[in-house]
Protein backbone atom coordinates (compact mmCIF):
# COMPACT_ATOMS: atom_id res chain seq x y z
CA UNK A 1 0.00 0.00 0.00
CA UNK A 2 1.60 3.28 -0.81
CA UNK A 3 1.58 5.87 1.86
CA UNK A 4 1.88 9.45 0.98
CA UNK A 5 2.82 11.19 -2.29
CA UNK A 6 5.98 10.66 -3.97
CA UNK A 7 8.51 13.71 -3.37
CA UNK A 8 9.73 13.49 -7.19
CA UNK A 9 6.03 13.95 -8.13
CA UNK A 10 5.64 16.32 -5.72
CA UNK A 11 8.51 18.53 -6.72
CA UNK A 12 8.25 18.19 -10.85
CA UNK A 13 11.57 16.29 -11.05
CA UNK A 14 12.46 16.76 -14.99
CA UNK A 15 13.38 13.90 -17.35
CA UNK A 16 16.93 13.76 -18.82
CA UNK A 17 17.12 15.16 -22.52
CA UNK A 18 19.51 13.07 -24.00
CA UNK A 19 21.88 14.38 -26.31
CA UNK A 20 22.76 14.28 -30.09
CA UNK A 21 24.44 11.07 -30.19
CA UNK A 22 24.51 8.00 -28.11
CA UNK A 23 27.49 5.44 -28.45
CA UNK A 24 26.14 1.80 -27.68
CA UNK A 25 29.04 -0.78 -27.17
CA UNK A 26 28.26 -4.28 -26.67
CA UNK A 27 30.80 -6.27 -24.34
CA UNK A 28 31.04 -10.03 -24.07
CA UNK A 29 34.37 -11.40 -21.72
CA UNK A 30 33.20 -14.50 -20.44
CA UNK A 31 36.13 -15.32 -18.69
CA UNK A 32 39.80 -13.17 -17.56
CA UNK A 33 42.29 -16.25 -19.17
CA UNK A 34 43.13 -17.88 -21.97
CA UNK A 35 42.02 -15.81 -24.91
CA UNK A 36 40.52 -13.19 -22.81
CA UNK A 37 43.36 -12.90 -20.00
CA UNK A 38 43.75 -9.08 -21.08
CA UNK A 39 40.58 -8.46 -22.20
CA UNK A 40 39.54 -6.24 -19.17
CA UNK A 41 42.79 -3.65 -20.16
CA UNK A 42 41.22 -4.01 -23.57
CA UNK A 43 38.05 -2.73 -22.30
CA UNK A 44 39.37 0.27 -20.34
CA UNK A 45 41.43 1.46 -23.51
CA UNK A 46 38.42 0.97 -25.45
CA UNK A 47 36.13 3.39 -22.96
CA UNK A 48 38.40 5.90 -21.97
CA UNK A 49 39.11 6.75 -25.98
CA UNK A 50 34.95 6.70 -26.33
CA UNK A 51 35.16 9.46 -23.46
CA UNK A 52 38.16 10.74 -24.88
CA UNK A 53 37.19 11.69 -28.27
CA UNK A 54 33.23 11.55 -27.83
CA UNK A 55 32.79 14.72 -24.75
CA UNK A 56 29.36 15.65 -25.59
CA UNK A 57 28.03 11.90 -26.13
CA UNK A 58 26.37 9.29 -24.06
CA UNK A 59 28.12 6.16 -23.58
CA UNK A 60 25.58 2.88 -23.43
CA UNK A 61 27.12 -0.33 -22.46
CA UNK A 62 25.38 -3.28 -22.81
CA UNK A 63 27.02 -6.54 -20.99
CA UNK A 64 25.95 -9.64 -22.76
CA UNK A 65 26.47 -12.37 -20.08
CA UNK A 66 30.39 -11.67 -18.95
CA UNK A 67 32.72 -13.00 -15.72
CA UNK A 68 31.81 -11.12 -12.69
CA UNK A 69 34.85 -9.42 -12.18
CA UNK A 70 33.96 -7.42 -16.26
CA UNK A 71 30.31 -6.46 -14.03
CA UNK A 72 32.18 -5.46 -11.33
CA UNK A 73 34.87 -3.28 -13.30
CA UNK A 74 31.70 -2.00 -15.72
CA UNK A 75 29.87 -0.74 -12.57
CA UNK A 76 32.67 1.01 -11.08
CA UNK A 77 33.29 2.61 -13.99
CA UNK A 78 29.63 3.91 -13.97
CA UNK A 79 29.98 5.24 -10.71
CA UNK A 80 33.38 7.12 -12.23
CA UNK A 81 31.16 8.67 -14.79
CA UNK A 82 33.24 7.18 -17.55
CA UNK A 83 29.76 5.09 -18.80
CA UNK A 84 25.92 6.82 -18.67
CA UNK A 85 24.15 4.33 -19.17
CA UNK A 86 24.93 0.38 -17.93
CA UNK A 87 23.32 -2.55 -18.32
CA UNK A 88 23.91 -6.29 -17.22
CA UNK A 89 22.36 -9.15 -18.34
CA UNK A 90 23.30 -12.61 -16.78
CA UNK A 91 23.08 -14.41 -20.42
CA UNK A 92 24.33 -13.70 -24.01
CA UNK A 93 21.65 -12.82 -26.25
CA UNK A 94 23.52 -12.59 -29.26
CA UNK A 95 25.33 -9.86 -30.85
CA UNK A 96 22.16 -9.17 -33.24
CA UNK A 97 19.82 -9.91 -30.10
CA UNK A 98 21.62 -7.10 -28.38
CA UNK A 99 20.93 -4.86 -31.68
CA UNK A 100 17.17 -5.38 -31.34
CA UNK A 101 17.55 -3.83 -27.73
CA UNK A 102 19.77 -0.98 -28.51
CA UNK A 103 18.27 -0.08 -31.68
CA UNK A 104 15.14 0.19 -30.03
CA UNK A 105 15.55 1.92 -27.03
CA UNK A 106 18.21 4.84 -27.13
CA UNK A 107 16.91 7.93 -27.52
CA UNK A 108 19.35 10.09 -29.23
CA UNK A 109 19.33 11.35 -33.28
CA UNK A 110 21.73 9.75 -33.65
CA UNK A 111 22.76 6.20 -32.57
CA UNK A 112 26.23 4.17 -33.07
CA UNK A 113 27.11 1.15 -32.07
CA UNK A 114 30.91 -0.35 -31.47
CA UNK A 115 31.89 -3.71 -30.25
CA UNK A 116 34.12 -3.94 -26.85
CA UNK A 117 37.58 -4.01 -28.34
CA UNK A 118 37.51 -0.72 -30.60
CA UNK A 119 40.06 2.08 -29.86
CA UNK A 120 38.78 5.47 -31.15
CA UNK A 121 41.09 8.42 -32.75
CA UNK A 122 40.73 11.73 -32.56
CA UNK A 123 38.07 13.31 -34.98
CA UNK A 124 35.77 10.68 -35.67
CA UNK A 125 32.36 11.63 -34.75
CA UNK A 126 33.24 14.82 -36.75
CA UNK A 127 34.10 12.60 -40.03
CA UNK A 128 30.93 10.72 -39.91
CA UNK A 129 29.14 13.71 -39.60
CA UNK A 130 30.41 15.13 -42.76
CA UNK A 131 29.15 12.23 -44.41
CA UNK A 132 25.66 12.49 -43.42
CA UNK A 133 25.78 15.58 -44.39
CA UNK A 134 27.31 14.95 -47.67
CA UNK A 135 25.10 12.37 -48.59
CA UNK A 136 21.74 12.63 -47.78
CA UNK A 137 20.68 9.25 -47.93
CA UNK A 138 23.54 7.76 -45.57
CA UNK A 139 21.81 5.26 -43.34
CA UNK A 140 24.50 3.39 -41.60
CA UNK A 141 28.14 4.77 -41.60
CA UNK A 142 31.27 3.39 -39.95
CA UNK A 143 34.08 5.74 -39.38
CA UNK A 144 36.66 3.27 -40.96
CA UNK A 145 36.91 2.22 -44.56
CA UNK A 146 35.09 -1.05 -44.81
CA UNK A 147 37.75 -3.54 -46.81
CA UNK A 148 34.85 -5.83 -48.00
CA UNK A 149 31.25 -6.23 -49.24
CA UNK A 150 29.38 -8.11 -46.65
CA UNK A 151 27.24 -8.71 -48.43
CA UNK A 152 30.00 -10.98 -50.94
CA UNK A 153 29.68 -8.51 -53.82
CA UNK A 154 25.55 -7.98 -53.79
CA UNK A 155 25.70 -4.59 -52.00
CA UNK A 156 23.86 -2.04 -54.14
CA UNK A 157 24.98 1.16 -52.56
CA UNK A 158 27.43 1.88 -55.62
CA UNK A 159 24.63 1.32 -58.06
CA UNK A 160 22.14 3.36 -55.82
CA UNK A 161 24.95 6.27 -55.53
CA UNK A 162 25.31 6.30 -59.52
CA UNK A 163 21.49 6.70 -60.38
CA UNK A 164 21.44 9.11 -58.00
CA UNK A 165 24.20 11.20 -59.77
CA UNK A 166 27.53 10.75 -57.85
CA UNK A 167 30.77 9.40 -59.08
CA UNK A 168 31.81 6.09 -58.16
CA UNK A 169 35.13 5.25 -58.49
CA UNK A 170 37.65 2.04 -57.53
CA UNK A 171 40.95 2.66 -55.58
CA UNK A 172 43.21 1.41 -53.11
CA UNK A 173 43.51 3.56 -49.84
CA UNK A 174 46.43 5.21 -48.28
CA UNK A 175 49.82 2.81 -46.56
CA UNK A 176 48.37 4.30 -43.16
CA UNK A 177 44.34 2.97 -43.77
CA UNK A 178 46.07 -0.95 -44.86
CA UNK A 179 48.75 -0.99 -41.97
CA UNK A 180 45.81 -0.26 -39.30
CA UNK A 181 43.36 -2.41 -40.62
CA UNK A 182 45.63 -5.46 -41.26
CA UNK A 183 47.83 -5.08 -37.91
CA UNK A 184 44.24 -4.99 -35.98
CA UNK A 185 43.13 -7.88 -37.16
CA UNK A 186 46.61 -9.75 -36.88
CA UNK A 187 46.84 -10.51 -40.43
CA UNK A 188 49.59 -9.83 -42.93
CA UNK A 189 49.36 -7.17 -45.65
CA UNK A 190 48.85 -9.01 -48.83
CA UNK A 191 51.21 -8.38 -51.79
CA UNK A 192 48.07 -7.66 -54.17
CA UNK A 193 45.80 -5.22 -52.45
CA UNK A 194 42.38 -4.90 -52.58
CA UNK A 195 40.15 -1.87 -54.22
CA UNK A 196 37.64 -0.23 -52.39
CA UNK A 197 34.73 1.58 -54.07
CA UNK A 198 35.01 5.08 -53.39
CA UNK A 199 32.17 7.65 -53.95
CA UNK A 200 33.04 11.76 -54.35
CA UNK A 201 30.26 14.08 -53.46
CA UNK A 202 29.45 17.25 -55.17
CA UNK A 203 31.05 19.36 -51.98
CA UNK A 204 34.11 17.47 -52.55
CA UNK A 205 33.79 14.41 -49.64
CA UNK A 206 35.21 11.52 -50.00
CA UNK A 207 33.51 8.07 -48.69
CA UNK A 208 33.98 4.73 -49.26
CA UNK A 209 30.65 2.76 -50.79
CA UNK A 210 30.10 0.24 -47.92
CA UNK A 211 30.00 -0.18 -44.72
CA UNK A 212 31.05 -2.60 -41.40
CA UNK A 213 29.01 -3.81 -38.75
CA UNK A 214 31.58 -3.82 -35.77
CA UNK A 215 31.77 0.11 -35.20
CA UNK A 216 28.55 2.24 -37.06
CA UNK A 217 26.07 5.06 -36.73
CA UNK A 218 22.83 5.31 -37.90
CA UNK A 219 19.89 8.19 -37.91
CA UNK A 220 17.43 6.87 -35.21
CA UNK A 221 14.38 6.77 -37.78
CA UNK A 222 16.29 4.09 -39.55
CA UNK A 223 17.81 2.12 -36.49
CA UNK A 224 13.83 1.80 -35.45
CA UNK A 225 12.88 0.66 -39.16
CA UNK A 226 15.54 -2.24 -39.66
CA UNK A 227 14.24 -3.91 -36.55
CA UNK A 228 13.92 -6.62 -35.53
CA UNK A 229 16.88 -8.47 -36.51
CA UNK A 230 16.93 -12.33 -36.72
CA UNK A 231 18.55 -14.47 -33.97
CA UNK A 232 19.58 -17.93 -33.44
CA UNK A 233 23.48 -17.64 -32.41
CA UNK A 234 25.61 -15.50 -30.35
CA UNK A 235 27.92 -14.25 -33.12
CA UNK A 236 25.99 -15.15 -36.40
CA UNK A 237 27.73 -13.77 -39.65
CA UNK A 238 24.67 -14.51 -41.39
CA UNK A 239 22.54 -12.50 -38.97
CA UNK A 240 24.58 -9.62 -39.56
CA UNK A 241 24.35 -9.57 -43.03
CA UNK A 242 20.58 -9.37 -42.88
CA UNK A 243 20.94 -5.17 -41.37
CA UNK A 244 23.01 -4.76 -44.05
CA UNK A 245 20.25 -5.82 -46.87
CA UNK A 246 17.32 -3.62 -44.93
CA UNK A 247 19.31 -0.76 -45.34
CA UNK A 248 19.53 -0.63 -48.62
CA UNK A 249 16.35 -2.53 -48.80
CA UNK A 250 15.10 0.62 -47.36
CA UNK A 251 16.59 2.65 -50.03
CA UNK A 252 19.68 4.43 -48.05
CA UNK A 253 23.23 4.03 -48.61
CA UNK A 254 25.70 1.97 -46.44
CA UNK A 255 29.35 4.20 -46.44
CA UNK A 256 31.96 4.49 -44.34
CA UNK A 257 34.89 7.42 -43.84
CA UNK A 258 37.49 7.11 -46.46
CA UNK A 259 39.87 7.48 -43.74
CA UNK A 260 40.48 5.58 -40.78
CA UNK A 261 39.69 6.72 -37.35
CA UNK A 262 39.36 3.35 -35.12
CA UNK A 263 41.70 0.47 -34.18
CA UNK A 264 40.74 -2.77 -33.68
CA UNK A 265 42.63 -4.06 -30.49
CA UNK A 266 41.15 -7.77 -30.33
CA UNK A 267 42.32 -9.27 -27.41
CA UNK A 268 45.40 -7.60 -27.14
CA UNK A 269 45.88 -3.68 -25.59
CA UNK A 270 49.16 -3.29 -28.18
CA UNK A 271 49.53 -0.17 -30.46
CA UNK A 272 50.93 0.32 -33.88
CA UNK A 273 53.24 3.41 -33.62
CA UNK A 274 51.73 4.46 -36.63
CA UNK A 275 48.83 6.18 -34.25
CA UNK A 276 50.40 6.25 -30.61
CA UNK A 277 52.40 9.84 -31.51
CA UNK A 278 48.62 11.19 -32.58
CA UNK A 279 46.57 10.15 -29.72
CA UNK A 280 47.37 12.76 -26.52
CA UNK A 281 45.38 10.09 -24.15
CA UNK A 282 47.51 7.14 -25.26
CA UNK A 283 49.99 7.66 -22.11
CA UNK A 284 47.78 7.43 -19.31
CA UNK A 285 46.49 4.47 -20.54
CA UNK A 286 49.42 2.71 -20.85
CA UNK A 287 50.57 3.99 -17.21
CA UNK A 288 46.88 2.49 -15.49
CA UNK A 289 46.94 -0.73 -14.20
CA UNK A 290 43.85 -2.24 -14.72
CA UNK A 291 42.57 -5.32 -12.59
CA UNK A 292 43.57 -7.62 -15.59
CA UNK A 293 46.69 -6.32 -15.82
CA UNK A 294 47.51 -6.81 -12.06
CA UNK A 295 46.19 -10.69 -12.54
CA UNK A 296 48.42 -11.42 -14.90
CA UNK A 297 51.38 -10.27 -13.04
CA UNK A 298 50.35 -12.14 -10.11
CA UNK A 299 49.93 -15.35 -12.58
CA UNK A 300 53.42 -14.44 -14.12
CA UNK A 301 55.24 -15.38 -10.59
CA UNK A 302 55.63 -18.81 -8.62
CA UNK A 303 56.36 -22.66 -10.13
CA UNK A 304 53.38 -21.71 -12.56
CA UNK A 305 54.80 -19.27 -13.93
CA UNK A 306 58.61 -20.71 -13.90
CA UNK A 307 56.93 -23.69 -16.26
CA UNK A 308 55.11 -21.26 -18.47
CA UNK A 309 58.75 -19.20 -18.98
CA UNK A 310 60.26 -22.68 -19.49
CA UNK A 311 57.37 -24.04 -22.07
CA UNK A 312 57.98 -20.72 -23.92
CA UNK A 313 61.35 -21.29 -24.58
CA UNK A 314 61.12 -24.70 -25.48
CA UNK A 315 58.60 -23.83 -28.62
CA UNK A 316 61.33 -20.70 -29.56
CA UNK A 317 63.49 -23.61 -30.30
CA UNK A 318 61.58 -26.19 -31.27
CA UNK A 319 59.31 -25.54 -34.01
CA UNK A 320 57.34 -29.08 -34.19
CA UNK A 321 56.25 -28.60 -30.71
CA UNK A 322 54.93 -24.99 -31.43
CA UNK A 323 52.87 -25.93 -34.24
CA UNK A 324 51.36 -29.22 -32.11
CA UNK A 325 50.21 -26.35 -29.52
CA UNK A 326 48.84 -24.29 -31.95
CA UNK A 327 46.97 -27.41 -33.51
CA UNK A 328 45.58 -28.01 -30.29
CA UNK A 329 44.93 -24.06 -29.48
CA UNK A 330 43.05 -23.98 -32.36
CA UNK A 331 40.84 -26.97 -31.55
CA UNK A 332 39.62 -25.97 -28.66
CA UNK A 333 39.09 -22.74 -29.82
CA UNK A 334 36.25 -24.07 -32.29
CA UNK A 335 35.26 -25.71 -29.81
CA UNK A 336 34.36 -22.87 -27.19
CA UNK A 337 33.78 -19.77 -29.82
CA UNK A 338 33.08 -20.89 -33.42
CA UNK A 339 29.61 -21.52 -34.77
CA UNK A 340 28.03 -24.77 -36.04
Amino acid sequence: MRRGISPAKRAGLMAHIPGEIGVASLVFIPSLTGFYARSLEVLDWHLKSLRSTLPQGEIWVWDNGSALEVKRFLQQRLQQGQIDYLMLSQYNLGKTGALNWILAAMPHRYIAFSDGDILFLPGWWEAVQKIFQAFPKAGMVSPAPAFFDVLRGKSRTASLLKTEGFQVYLDTLSDRDIQLYYQGLGYEIPENLPTIPLVKAPDGTIACAQSGHHVFVMPQEVARAILPLPVDRALSSQNLRVLHERIENLGYWQLSTAQTFIYHLGNTPLLPSLIKKDIYYIEQLENRKTPASKAIKTHSKGVKGWILSHFRQAMQHFPRLRKSVERIYNVLFRLLYEDE
